[in-house]
């Protein structure tokens, strides 16, 4: 029987002994809806699908002036845009509780209008369970459910909207319904998948932005597009404790804003997964390859990567093509685990392809490992290790495109390196097939099973909102 690969991560205690996250939620999930019931600038649009003990709890605590009732999240973001723009300094929190969502006329994208304020912060958050009283988004996701043909990013930011503060945090968003997938080969069909972003930000402008908590999934072209304008050079974006899992490059540090001059103060890029991404192209002479593109000091002042896990990423981590004299002022690549992320060039070792590009004063394309950057890269690059996490799989049944809903059967993959054709003490590998879907299941925890290896990429009880590095 031909298998399609998909990902999912054991907890270190073992499949049999986990214990679900969903029973775990954190602890101070219920105080934003009280704030919201006490605080007369903060208001709660709680959010659940028809039918369900949630949607029950949502309009039983529902007063139609500061806490209101959706079954649809376009709802639920439509009257977050209202409120927020009836302006003032005011915060708009929609609450999500877990569940699948297909948005409007299941077009399987999600729009949030124009909003016009520049005091407002809007803060979308899921993984509530039924009374809304906690928040486990690893263990109760809310599954925004695309279709193949979606018209843009899944998550989309319209046109013209102006916050202090935007908050994205616990959702799972899964491109692979919208992409084409090789019968034959398990490969993605570049040519025939929805060649879009996952998120997509309108050119939104803003103080600060964070990205927390959220899986982002079988992405044809990055996970997130940066088409941000900051509201001032001091100006951040955060993205820390999120999975990104096998996409076609996840990130480029570039900002796409309103002007050619904007300038962002700081990117923060701490205790984030990036495990099995792929270049756009399976070529090692090819650009593009590597997961996390650095852009120059032209869209940041500062970027920071820290206690980041990056594993089995076969076109390399870092993306670097341009002079070092253009680089921002400030690059800190820090205390993160690297692991076996040199496929595409047949390296097995574990700090390989660490950063990939153009390099010396008559630029010269290498690829260069952990050792290699830190002897020749000019950064802060503290405390960084290499060593296999042991991350397993599991084998779901090749069902061709739009497979993204497979349930998984459990059979244990012991080593994602066997996808690589790795040999178990490293030596030469070779990719056997490029970014076949895969699936998240929440049986099955998202964390290494080397105890070492615990401490680094995403925190599962260290959500946004609480006293964390996920949300400093």
């Amino acid at each position: 029987m031909r298998l399609l690969l998909a990902l999912f991560l054991l907890a270190a205690v073992g499949f049999a002994q986990a214990t679900p996250l969903a029973d775990s939620p954190t602890a101070d999930a219920h105080l934003a809806l009280s704030r919201a019931q006490s605080d007369v600038n903060t208001f709660a649009v709680l959010v659940a699908p028809r039918d369900t003990p949630a949607y029950a709890f949502a309009q039983s605590n529902a007063n139609d002036a500061s806490v209101f009732a959706e079954r649809k999240l376009w709802r639920g973001l439509n009257k977050a845009a209202e409120l927020l723009n009836e302006g003032g300094n005011r915060t708009v929190m929609v609450l999500i509780a877990e569940g699948t969502y297909d948005g409007q006329f299941g077009t399987g994208v999600w729009k949030v209008p124009p909003v016009d304020n520049a005091s407002g912060t809007l803060q979308i958050m899921g993984g509530y369970n039924e009374q809304f009283n906690g928040r486990q988004p690893f263990g109760l996701p809310v599954r925004l459910q695309t279709i193949y043909g979606r018209d843009g990013a899944i998550l989309q930011f319209e046109q013209g909207t102006q916050l202090r503060e935007l908050i994205v945090s616990g959702l799972l968003l899964d491109a692979a319904p919208s992409n084409a997938y090789d019968a034959q080969t398990n490969s993605i069909k570049k040519g025939e998948s929805r060649h879009m972003t996952i998120v997509s930000m309108g050119r939104m402008v803003s103080e600060r932005v964070t990205f927390a908590d959220n899986i982002f999934l079988n992405g044809d072209r990055r996970a997130i597009d940066l088409t941000w304008s900051p509201a001032s050079p001091d100006a951040e974006v955060h993205l820390v404790n999120n999975f990104f899992l096998n996409n076609l490059i996840c990130l480029e540090t570039k900002i796409y804003g309103r002007t050619i001059s904007d300038r962002g103060g700081r990117l923060v890029v701490r205790h984030n997964s990036f495990i099995l991404n792929w270049p756009y192209n399976p070529d090692n002479t090819s650009s593009n390859v590597g997961t996390v593109e650095l852009y120059h000091r032209d869209s940041f002042r500062e970027l920071v990567f820290e206690r980041n896990l990056f594993a089995y990423n076969s076109g390399g981590v870092f993306q670097h093509d341009w002079p070092l004299n253009r680089m921002p002022d400030d690059i800190a690549i820090r205390e993160n685990l690297f692991f076996g992320n040199g496929a595409l060039w047949g390296d097995g070792e574990p700090g390989a392809a660490v950063m990939v590009g153009k390099f010396g004063t008559s630029p010269t394309y290498r690829v260069l490992s952990l050792e290699d950057v830190e002897d020749d890269y000019d950064a802060d690059l503290a405390g960084n290790v290499a060593f296999n996490p042991e991350i397993p799989v599991v084998l779901l049944p090749l069902q061709g495109v739009n497979s993204g809903d497979v349930q998984a059967e459990v059979s244990v993959l012991n080593d994602v390196r066997r996808m690589f054709g790795m040999n178990t003490d490293g030596g030469t590998v070779a990719i056997q097939n490029f970014a076949p879907a895969l699936s998240y299941d929440t049986r099955l925890l998202p964390l290494p099973q080397n105890d070492d290896a615990k401490a680094y990429g995403v925190q599962p009880t260290a959500l946004y909102g609480m006293t964390t590095a996920s949300d400093s």
